[in-house]
């Protein structure tokens, strides 16, 4: 019985040495394989800044509603709205109530965040 026991501790010290004396030939053999090449991902549009005269395309963060909320000269929601998709030039840019707007017609005024430079 002594010697079973003696048996088993030496065969498990051994299993015990080998499976870690193999698991760090691996670490060490993955660290020097090259990492492989990735490819770019495509960038989105960062939104730079809007100036007069530029076109603007509008964008929809809703994907159901698919329409941007149309604002009055203080910032204000109007009843408006405008589809995704359309096209402006924009006549002025203004900053109010930490919003910045963009005029897009004589009254009508879109937040610069659902625009994207064209």
């Amino acid at each position: 019985m002594l010697n079973m026991k003696k048996v088993i501790t030496v065969v498990s010290g051994l299993v015990l040495g080998l499976s870690l004396a193999s698991s760090t030939v691996e670490v060490s053999a993955a660290s020097f394989a090259p990492a492989p090449k990735l490819t770019q991902a495509q960038d989105m549009p960062t939104n730079p800044s809007i100036q007069k005269g530029d076109k603007v395309f509008v964008i929809v963060q809703d994907t159901k509603k698919q329409t941007v909320s149309v604002y009055n000269k203080d910032a204000k929601k109007t009843s408006k709205t405008i589809k995704m998709g359309t096209t402006w030039t924009a006549k002025s840019t203004k900053k109010v109530n930490g919003k910045k707007l963009v005029r897009v017609n004589k009254s009508e005024w879109l937040n610069a965040n659902d625009l994207v430079k064209d």
